[in-house]
């Protein structure tokens, strides 16, 4: 369940980075890669701690990821976006 959180955290910010740098948006450019470094760290660590069993938890962590930081980024940040 850690690796499930640490990957959903690593590809939600990683998504969201994607869109600050497209959009110009340097505040939260430059504040998102120390939640990077972390979330990068922890799921490194509890992947080699756990090994190929891992994978299921990175797929589902990065899908719920990049999906839940496409809708926040839609809705919230980027008002008007189609």
């Amino acid at each position: 369940m850690k690796l499930l959180i640490s990957t959903f955290c690593l590809v939600f910010l990683r998504a969201l980075q994607q869109q600050n740098v497209i959009h110009g948006r340097y505040a939260l450019a430059a504040v998102l890669p120390f939640g990077l470094a972390a979330a990068e760290v922890a799921t490194t660590l509890w992947v080699v701690h756990i090994g190929w069993p891992s994978v299921p938890w990175v797929g589902a962590g990065g899908s719920l990821g990049v999906l839940s930081a496409m809708a926040l980024y839609r809705r919230i940040l980027h008002k008007g976006a189609a």
